[in-house]
């Protein structure tokens, strides 16, 4: 028998290497089901790709409004993060011992139109425009500060013939971008993604008009990868990437 070469031998070892750190990869790669607010799901899905590309973990992202996906916890959904576009759904959970909450952004609120024309306050104070989409203020956080943006404008009671009320803030944007209004006061993340930015115009409203509105998290489970997952999303990397998707980070 012959005497393998020294450098066959590198190549074997190396080889070995290389399968035995794939099976220990695959040993310990975990599973993380993640409900996520509609208005976070494109940040999202970036979080994903760059924490399963590091941790040889799968996430698994289920977009929806979080009253949805509250309702769906509260009657047993086995999800490990819940990520909210609220502080009240989360304080709730947690003070009923459904898990630990945790703040991982704040969004930010714009006038926003489809056209390319110039957005200022006053185009709400002289009501110069055909119809302004927001989120109903009875259930979303956006809706809400709207309201509160077109309060300080003194514009609130003399444009209700010109509200349309989207069912979340994703729909909000929805009525937006298919020119059903001609005006959305919707979030930022909408129309910003990275160093893109969506056709059209839009006014960025002074975060003094509304109170901001903070974005928390659920873990719900002891899952470890989930636990992982939230030390990326507020690692210097995960703030990273969500502040290039437009909201504030912690």
């Amino acid at each position: 028998m012959k005497v393998l070469s020294r450098q066959i031998l590198k190549q074997l070892h190396f080889l070995l290497l290389c399968i035995l750190t794939a099976l220990c990869t695959n040993a310990f790669a975990g599973q993380v089901t993640v409900a996520v607010t509609n208005n976070f799901d494109y940040t999202a899905v970036e979080l994903k790709t760059q924490f399963e590309a590091i941790s040889g973990h799968t996430v698994n992202l289920i977009p929806g409004p979080s009253s949805a996906h509250y309702n769906r916890i509260l009657q047993g959904e086995g999800f490990d993060i819940f990520l909210s576009d609220d502080s009240e759904r989360p304080g709730i959970l947690e003070a009923n011992a459904h898990g630990t909450r945790f703040t991982y952004a704040s969004a930010k609120l714009v006038l926003w139109s489809v056209d390319n024309r110039r957005l200022t306050p006053d185009l709400l104070t002289e009501k110069d425009f055909h119809l302004l989409a927001i989120t109903n203020p009875r259930l979303s956080p956006f809706g809400k500060a709207a309201q509160e943006v077109l309060e300080k404008l003194d514009a609130w009671e003399g444009i209700q013939d010109k509200l349309v009320v989207g069912e979340n803030i994703g729909h909000t944007y929805q009525l937006a971008i298919s020119g059903d209004v001609d005006l959305a006061l919707i979030a930022y993340s909408q129309i910003v993604y990275g160093m893109y930015m969506q056709a059209g115009s839009h006014w960025q409203i002074p975060d003094t008009y509304y109170t901001p509105m903070e974005h928390q998290g659920v873990l719900l489970t002891d899952n470890p990868a989930a636990q992982e997952f939230i030390q990326f999303m507020q690692s210097t990397r995960g703030q990273q990437i969500i502040l290039g998707n437009g909201y504030l980070v912690p």
